[in-house]
């Protein structure tokens, strides 16, 4: 699921620089895998620089795995991204199931395009216990720029490693900076969009990049995803009978919707009673 090709570059100063004709893809040591680490009650955290201020970050990759149960588990982990002072300036929701379990293997973490100051940094925490979380492969290299970290904290300098983290910087957005919805397709890609309506039978779900999805293809949609606070997406949904329910839309997948309604309830509502929702 959204393995990544081999990378082919040069070291430079301790960069793997890979030209991919559009930016730079920032990894650090060479590329080959010499270690993995989960830490438990911790985070992992990896400093950049983008070579100039205000790129954009329009790609990360980790290299990593899922231990645990086989199912994943039905929570997020986040992923932050942090200025040369450690603070954050963006936060991620994800959810765990975009990790296979078992195999190491490079996986793109969906993000908009984010603009970043040229010393930044990118952060993960995924809320490791013994029989759950996921292993950042290591690389062994002479001078590190990774951290055990959690925000708010300066974090703790790994000695000879850094994590498996790789940051494509580019010029222009590759995407649409204001896309704040996470979308899950039943085969695991994912990506961020601006979710502007839902209806008809079978549903299909109107977007700003994507166009139409039918709703089949779909496995969830995390409103509000990249600020770490769902709950923030307001809608009329319409209901076959007829009824009208201004509430927040706080998660949708296949089988429904679960909202926050005028007096703060939340409740789900079944996919079968939906006719429409309308995003405002």
């Amino acid at each position: 699921m959204c393995s990544w090709a081999a990378r082919i570059g040069v070291l430079l100063a301790g960069v793997l620089l890979t030209s991919l004709g559009l930016g730079d893809t920032l990894q650090y040591g060479d590329g080959q895998a010499d270690g993995k680490r989960s830490i438990g009650g911790g985070g992992h955290l990896t400093m950049f620089d983008a070579g100039a201020e205000g790129r954009w970050l329009n790609r990360i990759e980790m290299f990593g795995s899922r231990y645990g149960t086989a199912t994943p588990p039905d929570e997020d982990f986040h992923l932050y991204i942090v200025d040369a002072d450690r603070q954050v300036l963006r936060q991620v929701s994800l959810p765990y199931l975009l990790w296979d379990r078992g195999e190491d293997y490079w996986r793109t973490l969906p993000i908009p395009p984010i603009q970043v100051p040229q010393q930044f940094g990118i952060g993960l925490t995924f809320n490791a216990e013994q029989t759950k979380g996921v292993y950042v492969g290591t690389d062994n290299v002479g001078a590190g720029h990774s951290f055990s970290w959690l925000p708010g904290t300066p974090g703790k300098a790994v000695e000879g490693l850094d994590w498996m983290i790789a940051a494509t910087v580019e010029d222009q957005p590759d995407g649409d900076p204001e896309a704040r919805d996470l979308v899950v397709l039943q085969d695991g890609n994912a990506f961020f969009e601006r979710v502007v309506g839902a209806e008809g039978d079978p549903l299909t779900i109107s977007t700003v990049i994507h166009g139409q999805l039918e709703a089949e293809q779909v496995a969830s949609i995390r409103f509000g995803a990249i600020t770490g606070s769902p709950g923030e997406t307001n809608a009329t949904i319409v209901l076959l009978s007829g009824a009208r329910i201004d509430c927040k839309v706080l998660s949708a997948d296949e089988n429904g919707v679960r909202i926050q309604d005028a007096g703060g309830a939340e409740r789900a509502l079944p996919r079968a009673d939906i006719a429409r929702i309308d995003f405002r």
